[in-house]
């Protein structure tokens, strides 16, 4: 049996168009602004803070062992490892805007990138 569509069907498709194309021109006009340092939150309590601009990887420490390994390239920084048995924390990628996270909640070890300029946002997810 073949579908004919109808009048509600080309309405919706054009709602869906119309939606589409109003996202694309927000992020375009409003882009995201780059962050500038990266903050480490071991178990709620600061672990260090790191420029993003020097390429650097940090071994973070929790309950005296080495859980996470972070590494900041070129601007950008995202977990190589993690001895969590998801993994979840280095499947969430690469962070460099402002207010973009990285958690690994096993080991509870949050990464954060702030920006010296004040963002209109609190946080940024994927």
């Amino acid at each position: 049996m073949k579908y004919k569509f109808r009048l509600r069907d080309y309405i919706a498709l054009g709602i869906l168009i119309i939606l589409g194309a109003g996202i694309c021109i927000f992020t375009i006009v409003y882009p995201k602004s780059r962050g500038d340092q990266v903050i480490i939150e071991v178990d709620g309590e600061l672990f260090g803070t790191y420029d993003l601009s020097n390429d650097a990887t940090i071994e973070i420490k929790s309950k005296g062992k080495v859980s996470n390994v972070l590494e900041i390239h070129n601007g950008s920084a995202h977990m190589i490892e993690a001895d969590c048995p998801d993994k979840v924390c280095i499947h969430q990628g690469e962070i460099k805007d402002d207010g973009q996270v990285i958690c690994c909640l096993p080991n509870k070890v949050v990464v954060r990138v702030i920006s010296d300029s004040k963002s209109e946002y609190d946080s940024i997810s994927k």
